[in-house]
């Protein structure tokens, strides 16, 4: 992928511009105060750069980030040592917040609100002073987070699909170190064929530098079919999916079935899957279940 690397400051994030502005605003206000920054929560699908842009917020507040995921917090215990040796006023960035289990989630309430946390020892209970911090958590399902969890999060940010143009910028700073050359016209095919979202933009750009210094040049439609990517930026499960709701028009179809008739995981077709077909109006989602919406041409 050339020289590109991960973004350390707003400024230099491509897209997202409106959720950018107010975390400049929220994190240059605390810094200028001496205030810590509130609580974050970054809402959105996979890949839109939550990541990317809880390391320009601890930058911005020059403080250090700490990160973890919240499938390796299974257990009070597993978060204890995060907590206990974070630095002040540091920013600890929580992935997939949204699969912290309930106890877990409910013992950092008093820590979100207070800096403080209980520890039992035998049949003693202690509370404990921690040095005051940012959280920020990332999750593509906000709606899973309970009411009192969610409600501990000042800052609350969604974040949206990116533009054709904003994929293409992002696809020719990927290519950024000269070894090709690809006109604007490729950069915008391959922005087409990414479904709104960098990561998967940076795996088109990837197969097509290999692509032509491997086999050479051709045009950008041949060079996705090889592997497996339609006109729409569809791969095989994608497909796989909306043709199961095709041989069931008028009769919708619950998470479950899709997920046993197409062998897709319910939560990889939730999360990543239909945030984008939806969007697009290929997949509509009603009470009854999921239908066919538009058919692609």
């Amino acid at each position: 992928m050339g020289n590109y690397a991960r973004p350390v400051r707003f400024e230099d994030i491509v897209g997202q511009k409106d959720v950018l502005k107010r975390l400049k605003i929220n994190s240059k206000g605390c810094k200028l105060s001496g205030s810590v920054m509130p609580h974050v929560l970054i809402d959105g699908p996979p890949g839109l750069g939550k990541t990317t842009i809880a390391g320009a917020i601890a930058n911005e507040l020059g403080v250090d980030l700490v990160t973890c995921n919240a499938a390796s917090l299974r257990s009070i215990r597993s978060l204890t040592p995060y907590l206990t040796g974070i630095n002040p006023r540091s920013v600890l960035f929580i992935d997939e917040i949204h699969r912290l289990p309930k106890l877990v989630e409910e013992f950092l309430y008093p820590v979100m609100e207070d800096f403080k946390m209980s520890i039992t020892s035998g049949e003693e209970v202690e509370d404990m002073d921690l040095p005051v911090f940012t959280l920020v958590g990332a999750t593509t399902s906000g709606g899973s987070l309970s009411q009192p969890f969610y409600d501990r999060f000042g800052i609350k940010e969604h974040l949206t699909f990116y533009s054709e143009d904003e994929l293409a910028k992002l696809a020719g700073l990927a290519m950024s170190d000269g070894s090709l050359e690809f006109s604007n016209n490729e950069l915008l095919e391959i922005a087409r064929r990414s479904k709104g979202t960098p990561r998967i933009l940076k795996s088109r750009v990837k197969w097509y530098e290999n692509y032509v210094l491997s086999v050479g040049k051709d045009s950008v439609d041949a060079i996705f079919q090889e592997q497996g990517i339609d006109k729409y930026g569809m791969d095989v499960y994608d497909r796989l999916y909306i043709e199961v709701l095709e041989k069931n028009i008028g009769n919708p179809l619950g998470l479950k079935s899709i997920s046993a008739m197409t062998g897709i995981a319910m939560e990889t077709i939730e999360n990543s899957i239909e945030p984008y077909l939806v969007r697009e109006g290929y997949v509509i989602r009603t009470q009854k279940g999921r239908v066919i919406g538009k058919k692609r041409r």
